[in-house]
């Protein structure tokens, strides 16, 4: 944020060391009057010039990944449309040949599905609003870091309680992890009642519904990604990501990035993936005993809520650590937040655990009408709120640049605040469920928020590249304000939504489409099977449980 940094054009005849001490020597004239010594240093990985490389192996692999993609769904689209009487019932290699349709997937994309009274079609909208302020939070941090000629702007923006929901903005994974929890404990506890729950058959779905789409972008990002533009910042931008995927790409297939050497992560965003993948792993640890010994399940629930609460209250207080993304702390402090707090399961677990409380309540309350008082509706609404602003505005005196450090502040704060916020967010979407939302959960639940809910995954993967893309092709400094600000974010979410359609139609829905061919509804059976439960995003199931909708939705960021 404090970095001053220089770039120049020069012929590429010029070497890194011929622009090192040309620039040394006008630094050290420039001071000279004022008795200080500078010195230049140009690093020659971060020289670009226009000539083009060869393409490697792994280029010209990924180059023939994306020509069989396009092949696929040429000739399914093709079959599609010439076989007029296809059916769902026509057999698993008929549905299999029109998995990669574009057209099909598109209607598939658009279908607006119909909302059943009594699910919890507010969810889209949750999830849609969370997506959108998730790519916001991400423009800021490479905004940023971008070169501005009136850089102190920032200074201002933190002097500015209006714009804390653009600097404490960190908050929006943490509705992904309630989401996510909820879901999972709900789809475990019918699992579980109808004795067809399974360890291994719910992590291999769960593996891959989220893999296939996730290593074709992986891919892109340690292959091709640096061709697409140059500039003085883009090695730092986009080269320096990608030599991470060439290095530690099998971090994330496994789904252990967020913890091993997660200072030079593949895919950054992705640390959220592979803390949701392994909450999964342990959400029957904790949802199995509230079945089978409601009791026993209960004390389970409570003591590692609490655990999850205090691990991270005693890791700020005793590293005297800042409880959040502190735009105003130095560097180093900010990278020791996020490698040993913010990417770290057990320090992020609580709005999960809660997610998995809801679900229990939901699972118990299925076939039971909540019956709630004026008061207590009235009640739960303005406590919400009220804890939603206290979250994001009530830490302005931390964030602010001349705001003396406690440790026992920012331990309160850091352990308390996502749990709080999850807590605030576990509120709506109860109310909503239960008919006490209004026209909060008519909005929320919005046909329009359907298709953008089912890019939403799409969106978390691509939506980086965008971002680093425009960053480290800048060759000049820019002027900003509040208005390049949403201009700017405007922009590249257009451009998101583009390129996560593309990834969505050719990539995701087509092997969606393939994994429930063989994890789908067995015949004979009047409800979804568990699989079917646990994939199935695209299409509503139709069943006469209350939940529903909420089951067969997806556990996505």
């Amino acid at each position: 944020m404090a970095l001053i940094q220089f770039a120049s054009c020069i012929p590429s005849s010029c070497t890194p060391e011929d622009v090192q001490v040309t620039l040394t020597d006008a630094m050290q004239w420039a001071v000279k009057p004022t008795g200080m010594r500078a010195s230049v240093q140009v690093y020659p990985e971060s020289c670009t010039t226009l000539k083009s490389n060869p393409f490697t192996k792994g280029e010209v692999a990924m180059i023939l990944v994306i020509v069989i993609l396009l092949l696929l769904v040429f000739f399914s689209s093709a079959y599609d449309i010439a076989e007029l009487n296809y059916a769902e019932s026509e057999s698993p290699i008929g549905k299999a040949l029109v998995a990669f349709s574009l057209p099909r997937n598109w209607e598939r994309l658009f279908k607006e599905d119909v909302v059943q009274p009594g699910v919890i079609g507010s969810l889209d909208g949750i999830r849609v609003f969370s997506t959108l302020w998730v790519v916001m939070t991400h423009k800021i941090l490479y905004y940023a870091q971008e070169p501005w000629i009136n850089k102190l702007q920032l200074v201002d923006a933190l002097a500015s309680l209006i714009k804390m929901p653009l600097i404490n903005t960190l908050l929006n994974v943490d509705t992904f992890l309630l989401i996510s929890g909820l879901l999972k404990a709900y789809h475990y506890l019918r699992d579980l009642e109808n004795k067809r729950f399974n360890f291994i058959s719910c992590y291999t779905r769960r593996y891959l519904r989220l893999t296939p789409a996730y290593m074709v972008v992986l891919g892109f990002y340690a292959t091709l990604l640096v061709r697409l533009s140059s500039g003085p910042g883009w090695n730092k931008f986009v080269e320096q990501p990608t030599d991470a995927c060439k290095t530690n790409w099998f971090y994330n297939l496994i789904y252990l990035n967020n913890y091993l050497d997660n200072g030079n992560q593949c895919m950054v965003q992705t640390w959220y993936l592979a803390m949701d993948f392994q909450l999964c792993l342990l959400a029957p640890l904790i949802v199995y005993p509230l079945w089978r010994w409601p009791n026993v399940g209960k004390f389970i629930f409570i003591s590692v809520t609490l655990l999850s609460v205090s691990i991270p209250f005693i890791t700020i207080y005793c590293a005297r650590a800042v409880p959040s993304y502190v735009l105003g702390a130095s560097d180093s402090s900010i990278q020791w937040y996020m490698q040993n707090i913010y990417f770290i399961t057990h320090q992020r677990a609580s709005p999960y655990i809660i997610g998995l409380a809801l679900g229990y309540i939901f699972y118990r309350m299925n076939t039971t009408k909540v019956k709630l008082t004026k008061v207590t509706v009235a009640a739960g609404w303005a406590l919400s709120m009220a804890v939603l602003y206290a979250v994001v505005f009530g830490s302005f005196d931390i964030f602010q640049y001349g705001h003396e450090y406690d440790p026992m502040e920012s331990a309160i704060y850091g352990a308390l605040h996502r749990p709080a916020w999850a807590l605030a967010v576990a509120w709506i979407i109860f109310a909503c469920n239960c008919g006490y939302g209004g026209w909060i959960t008519t909005f929320l639940s919005a046909r329009a928020f359907q298709p953008l809910s089912k890019l939403s995954y799409s969106i978390f993967l691509t939506h980086y590249i965008v971002l680093m893309v425009n960053t480290g092709r800048m060759r000049t400094a820019v002027y900003v304000d509040e208005y390049t600000l949403v201009h700017q974010y405007l922009g590249d979410i257009f451009l998101v939504f583009g390129v996560s359609m593309i990834l969505y139609l050719f990539v995701e829905a087509p092997l969606f489409e393939l994994a429930k061919l063989c994890f789908g509804k067995k015949k004979g059976g009047n409800k979804p099977s568990a699989i079917k439960i646990e994939l199935d995003t695209v299409h509503v199931a139709k069943t006469d449980s209350q939940l529903t909708r909420l089951a067969s939705a997806v556990e996505k960021p």
